[in-house]
């Protein structure tokens, strides 16, 4: 989250950083929750194969998916495993359907 609410770095930066694997980005035209880093997943199982098409135009297919717990009251389940993602997406859609939340945007934050 530091990441995204740092206001000195460009776009660029958020999204390669050094830590890329921990950032997460909330995306509201995202289907469903998905991960490039396998070990972010626990209750990991393999799935029926999603198509999943990639900012570079790539499509790839998820195999599996899992539970990634971000907060102690935010669970994201149904997380699609997807190889080569470089950043992890929260699917406004699914947050909202499975965590009967409330999902605000602004001109300058997104509160959940």
């Amino acid at each position: 989250m530091e990441m995204l609410n740092s206001r000195k770095a460009n776009n660029t930066e958020k999204m390669i950083g050094k830590k890329a694997w921990d950032l997460w980005v909330i995306d509201s035209g995202a289907s469903n929750h998905m991960t490039g880093t396998l070990k972010n997943l626990s209750e990991k199982h393999a799935i029926k194969g999603c198509p999943v098409a990639l900012p570079d135009g790539e499509h790839i297919v998820a195999s599996k998916e899992g539970t990634i717990v971000l907060e102690r009251e935010l669970m994201l389940k149904n997380v699609l495993y997807v190889p080569k993602l470089k950043c992890n997406l929260i699917s406004v859609s699914q947050l909202i359907d499975e965590n009967n939340c409330l999902v605000v945007f602004t001109k300058t934050l997104c509160a959940l």
